[in-house]
């Protein structure tokens, strides 16, 4: 055998072992739990059953004992020789860990190493033979009978691989495993295919030629299926981080003395893998916080009318486009006072600072550099030594991380992330003749002023009024250094958060929101702190992407807001329950119309081209998924603008709004013109004008009619309706 088939064989060995070794302690801290779990014990045996057996095609004689150790052990929980023990339950763990030191000794020099494993190996001997019943063996019964296994196994444990392995071979034929690299190069490939498909698109603009647009339509579908099918294969799911925490939360609950039982869910919820590796010591780190300074000692907690065993649970699940991770306890809380009386302690704030800082911003002082309550650091944690650490990592990635917590009942830590960094939706802008972009998941909204009359300057700093609130303003070409070369008639704001505050971009002009190649800067542009790298646009030019939390950081713009968010709440406090958001837009013949901008997912502008009709319902292909598009002219006249239009102008371009008034249907409703986003309070209604409007109301002084989504939808397709209420 060539040397590289040994490696390639070695590889394999690895990537085996390795899912060998996360199941089988998952299973073992199962079976701590449950332990007349008899499909754990069999897990774990089969699981080194195989690691042992895979050890005689290589030269790995120091795990192939350990392995054999450890599995003639399991053989006796397995035939109920022995009962299970916290003692048996450790030692198993520990050889879970030993075999984990001799995998990581192969990875690094190709041998298994000699460290010395005698003592282990003795310690799992005697406690097979102790309480060990005599059992006469077939093979002293019948001499004719074949030994399948010269290692250790028996005719039973071979029929039952065999049985498992014709039970598994149809699953397992369905799965391949490819090397990471290789899927990113074709990472690689894809964004480059997507910075292709953008100029092809930016030429179609300048052609009219019918033929050609489509043709370029259909290019944009199979590039973004073909995108999602490769970013699929980079997903895992994030129970290959957790699985690791039921072990930590054990041995951290053993050394401390406490009781914790760990609650999963969403455990099925897929990341890219890129971001799986970022998450994973920060979201370890959580835990062992939890652990450490949140849940109370068995005493503690039921003095307090608790129950004895603390509760440690994790969450994932997607909501808009992003992944939502929990991380929380049922344990103290955080003492608002005292991380007030901390940070004061250590010079982090000063009392006046410390005076009027909200409950948010309290929370937050653990997230502060060097911050801790703990009188001194132990091997468990040391919340604040670190916690920054966590923070900044988060925000690496465009997440963001909050704090949720009340004093006595527990703590969550709440983290939203983007599903993937490689290709991500951005918002081109320019400021000073450059192009920009900001990624979409920091917008919140986009404004155009017709006057310059509408911006004011409070406690030094320029605001605008949105709705009543106070927004402060950032002129980008004033933090870049350049000259605006901005209409001095118009301004464009572009709206964007940064934890839980907001503030407004002023930019030259808004060009449009583009799926964009994310590239890192170069070693000369490392410095650039402000940027969170590049991009090339479909014109062949390069835009720089703005990390917003970077430039919020730069301008000291989120210390100014608490002067502005007093004055905010004491201007629309007598209000604040009465207020609404209404998204209003115009409708059939000039018909001024609205709906709650909560249930409005997005907004678009498609080519007629692009609807397609199948059946009576027209459809959109987008982003991966078919939608049915419901035209208002429809719903509330006679006219039908797909039957009149599409055959005749190609290239005329549609103003969709997409709604979801229920988690699994959405549909596109086709309106005339967007026309501007409000918060009002809606104390002056009237009854409906017709069917498919909930209400009319009075908006900005004009009577608009607010729309009844499911009563359109019923009006449209009833069967749409029937499928979501079904699901």
């Amino acid at each position: 055998m060539e040397l590289n088939e040994i490696d390639d064989d070695i590889e394999a060995f690895l990537v085996e072992s390795y899912e060998n070794l996360n199941q089988i302690e998952g299973d073992i801290i199962e079976l701590e739990k449950a332990s007349g779990n008899g499909e754990a014990l069999v897990r774990i045996y089969r699981s080194l059953h195989t690691l042992k057996g895979n050890c005689g095609f290589l030269p790995f004689p120091n795990l192939e004992s350990l392995a054999h150790a450890g599995e003639n052990l399991l053989s006796c929980l397995r035939d109920r020789q022995l009962a299970i023990t916290p003692e048996i339950i450790s030692i198993l763990l520990q050889t879970v860990d030993s075999i984990g030191q001799i995998l990581s000794q192969i990875q690094a020099t190709k041998h298994d190493g000699d460290r010395n494993y005698s003592a282990l190996i003795v310690a799992l001997t005697q406690l097979s033979e102790t309480k060990q019943t005599p059992k006469v063996s077939q093979s002293s019964v019948n001499t004719q009978t074949p030994q399948i296994d010269a290692v250790g196994g028996d005719v039973e444990s071979f029929n039952y691989e065999l049985t498992e392995i014709s039970t598994q071979t149809t699953s397992e034929s369905a799965y391949i495993r490819v090397n990471v690299n290789l899927l990113d190069q074709m990472m690689n490939l894809v964004g480059e295919l997507v910075l292709a498909r953008n100029q092809v698109i930016g030429f179609s603009t300048k052609f009219k030629d019918n033929s050609f647009a489509a043709t370029c339509q259909h290019l944009s579908l199979l590039t973004a299926e073909l995108q999602e099918g490769v970013m699929k294969t980079r997903l895992q799911p994030i129970s290959s981080i957790w699985q690791k925490f039921p072990r930590v939360t054990r041995d951290l609950a053993i050394a401390s003395g406490k009781q914790v039982e760990v609650e999963m869910e969403g455990a099925d919820t897929e990341l890219d893998k890129s971001i799986i590796e970022t998450i994973k010591d920060p979201l370890t780190h959580l835990v062992r916080n939890c652990m450490d300074h949140g849940i109370e000692l068995p005493a503690e907690r039921v003095a307090c009318g608790k129950p004895s065993v603390g509760r440690l649970f994790l969450r994932a699940y997607h909501e808009s486009g992003k992944v939502n991770i929990e991380i929380g306890d049922d344990g103290r809380g955080l003492n608002l006072e005292q991380l007030k009386g901390r940070s004061q302690q250590l010079g982090l704030v000063n009392a006046v600072q410390a005076a009027t800082m909200s409950e948010s911003e309290a929370m937050n002082l653990i997230f502060l550099s060097g911050f801790s309550t703990a009188p001194q650091v132990t091997y468990l944690s040391g919340r604040g030594v670190g916690m920054d650490i966590v923070k900044s990592n988060i925000e690496k990635i465009n997440g963001t991380v909050e704090i949720y917590s009340q004093q006595g009942q527990g703590t969550t830590f709440k983290i939203k992330i983007p599903l993937t960094l490689a290709i991500i939706p951005a918002l081109i802008l320019s400021s000073g003749g450059n192009s920009y972009a900001i990624s979409q998941g920091s917008l919140l909204e986009l404004v155009r002023l017709e006057t310059f009359n509408s911006i004011e300057i409070l406690y030094d700093v320029p605001v605008y009024r949105l709705r009543g609130n106070l927004v402060p303003l950032i002129y980008l070409n004033q933090v870049l250094q350049q000259n605006s070369v901005s209409n001095l008639e118009t301004l464009s704001l572009v709206i964007v958060q940064v934890d839980n505050y907001r503030f407004g971009l002023v930019v030259d002009t808004i060009e449009d929101i583009q799926d964009i190649v994310v590239k890192p800067l170069g070693r000369q542009l490392k410095a650039l702190s402000l940027f969170a790298g590049a991009t090339v646009l479909g014109d062949g030019t390069v835009a720089l992407i703005i990390d917003v939390v970077a430039l919020a950081n730069r301008t000291g713009i989120t210390a100014k807001q608490k002067h502005l968010l007093s004055e905010n709440a004491a201007n629309s406090q007598e209000q604040a329950d009465s207020r609404q958001t209404i998204l209003l837009f115009e409708g059939p013949q000039g018909a001024r119309m609205g709906i709650p901008l909560a249930i409005a997912f997005r907004l678009e502008e498609i080519l007629t081209s692009a609807v397609e009709k199948v059946a009576n319902q027209h459809v959109l292909q987008s982003n991966g998924q078919i939608l049915p598009l419901i035209d208002l002219y429809k719903i509330f006249s006679d006219s039908d603008r797909f039957y009149n239009q599409a055959l005749a102008t190609v290239a005329e371009t549609l103003q969709i709004i997409i709604v979801s008034p229920y988690s699994e249907l959405s549909v596109g409703l086709v309106v005339d013109r967007i026309l501007d986003i409000v918060e009002e309070p809606l104390t002056i209604k009237g009854i409906p004008s017709r069917p498919g409007v909930l209400f009319c109301a009075v908006i900005q002084g004009q009577i608009t009619e607010i729309i009844d989504i499911e009563t359109v939808i019923r009006i449209a397709n009833p069967h749409l309706l029937q499928l979501a209420t079904h699901d």
